[in-house]
């Protein structure tokens, strides 16, 4: 299953990824499988997951398919398609906090 994944901040997803492309094996992968993904082939750069709380940090804002995470029913539960888009963003370069 692949999923697209945008950045909205220094992080290039492209260099990390395959063309901006992540490969899940998992038939039915969270949004939360693909946030721990992201953290652990950046090294860390990207810790979208605080490990303290397992929720996100509060610095990171997430999109699905143009949907804010706060919209999602499930959060970071919710399953993810093949060919979904997944932006993430840190709150400051995208003018908040």
């Amino acid at each position: 299953m692949k999923i697209r994944l945008r950045s909205f901040f220094h992080f290039d997803v492209a260099e990390v990824f395959d063309q901006g492309q992540v490969q899940l094996a998992d038939d039915r992968p969270t949004l939360r499988d693909l946030l721990k993904e992201v953290t652990q082939r950046s090294d860390g750069k990207a810790q979208v997951i605080d490990p303290a709380t397992g929720e996100l940090d509060t610095e990171y804002f997430v999109l699905v398919n143009g949907r804010d995470l706060q919209c999602l029913e499930l959060g970071l539960e919710t399953e993810l398609r093949d060919g979904d888009e997944v932006g993430i963003g840190m709150m400051h370069f995208w003018g908040g906090g």
